[in-house]
C-alpha cells in the first residue's frame, strides 16, 4: 500500500527539478563555468538512478543528449584552439629561425670568399663605410674645439683656467659636453 502524500527521495533536492537543474548547468557549461569532470559524471550517475526509481522522460533524454553533445563540442573547440596556439607557436619558432640562418649565411658567404681573416676585416670596414659621416663629424669638432683660437675663448672665463694659465678638467668636461651635444644635433638634424 503506498500513500499518495509520500514523496520519492529523487524529488527532495532543495526545491529544484531536474529539468531546472539541468538548464542551469547546460547554461554554465555554455559559460565555460560549468561542472568539471568530476562533477559531469554525477549528473550521468543520476539518470541511471533515476532509471532505477523511474524511467527517463523523452525530455530528459533529449536534454541529455543536447548535454553530451555540448560537451563534446567543447572538447572539439578546446582540441583546435591548442592546435592553433601550437601552430602559431612554430610559426613564431620559424619566422625566429629564419633571420638567424640568414645571419649565418652572411657569416659563411665571407669565410668561404676569403677566409676568417678577411670576413673580421671586412664587417670592420663596411661599419666604417657606413659610419663614415660621423666619424667624421666627431673629428672636425674635436679639431676644432682643441684650436688655439678656442682654448683662448675658454681662458678669458676664470672657471676654466688653473693657477699655471692652463685650461683645468672643469674645461675638459665642458668641450666633451659641447662636442657630444653639437655631435647629436647634426646626426639628428642634419644627418
Amino acid at each position: 500500500m503506498s500513500q499518495p502524500n509520500e514523496t520519492q527521495i529523487g524529488n527532495l533536492g532543495g526545491n529544484i527539478s531536474d529539468e531546472d537543474a539541468k538548464l542551469v548547468d547546460s547554461i554554465l557549461n555554455d559559460l565555460g563555468q560549468g561542472p568539471q569532470q568530476g562533477q559531469q559524471q554525477a549528473p550521468q550517475q543520476q539518470p541511471g538512478q533515476q532509471q532505477q526509481q523511474a524511467p527517463m522522460t523523452p525530455e530528459q533524454q533529449q536534454v541529455m543528449a543536447q548535454q553530451q553533445m555540448m560537451a563534446q563540442q567543447q572538447q572539439q573547440m578546446a582540441q583546435q584552439q591548442a592546435m592553433q596556439q601550437q601552430q602559431a607557436m612554430q610559426q613564431q619558432q620559424m619566422q625566429g629561425q629564419q633571420p638567424g640562418q640568414q645571419q649565418q649565411q652572411q657569416q659563411q658567404g665571407p669565410m668561404m670568399a676569403g677566409g676568417p681573416g678577411q670576413q673580421q676585416g671586412g664587417d670592420l670596414m663596411g661599419d666604417i663605410k657606413a659610419e663614415a659621416k660621423s666619424i667624421v663629424i666627431v673629428i672636425f669638432l674635436c679639431i676644432v674645439f682643441n684650436l688655439d683660437q678656442v682654448n683662448g675663448l675658454f681662458k678669458k672665463l676664470a672657471i676654466f683656467v688653473s693657477e699655471d694659465g692652463s685650461l683645468n678638467m672643469q674645461c675638459v668636461f665642458t668641450k666633451a659636453l659641447l662636442i657630444g651635444s653639437l655631435f647629436f644635433l647634426v646626426k639628428s638634424r642634419l644627418l
